[in-house]
């Protein structure tokens, strides 16, 4: 049985004002995450996730509640031993950026350094592997303020890497980050947990990511309770609509994607019987058609000879490419 890392007991986080009462975010939270976990936290912008974080990681104080760390409260822990249990990649960056890459890296050991925080073979072995896990190893000898955003966040990563705990959470890691950047990103993740059992909390707006990745999704939204589950049981029953969606974007559960409704054109059959047609039928979903399958009434687009082909009113028409079959079914 995996052993329990992080467990909530009726907190409530938010804000205190004073002389007016407090305002919660959320009803009380009482969740769980296990050793190895993949846990993605979801929400739209303003709806507490950072508060989130920052209250389960001890940098804000709960309204009410507790959080439990290894089985103990963690305000209970003192601030080297939390060190040493949770590393947090926030959206905050280091208040010295003319400190070299190595130096940021090398803040992550410590928790293990001792009173003159002299490194040891076995700190530097750590932080150079902490750095060719983030590829930002070439990085070395240049000054944090010298960086991409995508090159920071990296580095930011692999300080939390080099801190070597159980615990890892991240606050939106991939922000900053091109798409194969996020990609190789959660592969990172992935094998930290898989292979070093790490358990790993992380927050994300790209929905495809967090439901590929993800061992659970939890959802929060403003004054709704945070709900937690498998993205297909969220996804099927209406809860990621519910907590996602925003203004005229409405969940798909057919590509489980976020999309703006649009008017529907007309009907056109299609058998994604290739990975090209496959394609075809996302563009025309796109484009704001319905696509259905053949019932040899409706307009249907066939794959012949490396052609896309469809007949109307007994006139045949090919075309080489998705493109160029959009416009021919556009002008007919």
């Amino acid at each position: 049985m995996k052993r329990k890392v992080l467990e909530t007991k009726n907190l409530s986080i938010g804000y205190r004002v004073s002389g007016k009462p407090d305002i919660a975010l959320f009803p009380p939270i009482n969740i769980t995450l296990f050793e190895g976990d993949i846990v993605a936290l979801a929400g739209a912008n303003g709806s507490g996730k950072t508060t989130l974080f920052k209250t389960l990681t001890d940098s804000t104080k709960p309204l009410s509640g507790e959080v439990l760390l290894f089985d103990k409260n963690i305000r209970h822990y003192s601030a080297t031993k939390k060190a040493s249990l949770f590393s947090i990649v926030l959206t905050e960056r280091p208040d010295d950026v003319f400190l070299k890459v190595f130096d940021v890296v090398a803040s992550g050991r410590y928790p293990y350094v001792g009173l003159w925080a002299k490194l040891k073979k076995s700190d530097y072995e750590i932080i150079e592997q902490s750095l060719k896990l983030t590829g930002t190893e070439n990085l070395i000898d240049r000054t944090f303020n010298s960086l991409s955003d995508g090159e920071r966040q990296k580095v930011m990563i692999s300080k939390a890497l080099a801190q070597n705990t159980p615990l890892i959470v991240l606050d939106e890691p991939a922000a900053f980050l091109d798409y194969p950047s996020k990609i190789e990103l959660t592969l990172l993740l992935v094998k930290l947990a898989r292979e070093q059992h790490k358990t790993i909390l992380f927050s994300s707006h790209d929905l495809d990511i967090l439901m590929r990745t993800a061992d659970k999704l939890w959802l929060v939204a403003r004054n709704k309770p945070l709900v937690s589950g498998i993205s297909e049981d969220l996804a099927i029953s209406g809860l990621i609509d519910n907590y996602l969606s925003c203004n005229d974007l409405i969940f798909d559960l057919k590509t489980a994607q976020f999309t703006i409704p649009k008017q529907k054109k007309c009907q056109i059959a299609i058998e994604p019987a290739d990975l090209c047609l496959q394609w075809v039928e996302r563009a025309l979903i796109r484009k704001g058609y319905e696509v259905v399958k053949p019932d040899g009434k409706t307009l249907e687009i066939t794959s012949e000879n490396g052609f896309f082909c469809f007949t109307y009113f007994e006139k045949k028409y090919q075309a080489q490419t998705i493109e160029e079959l959009l416009n021919q079914i556009e002008n007919i």
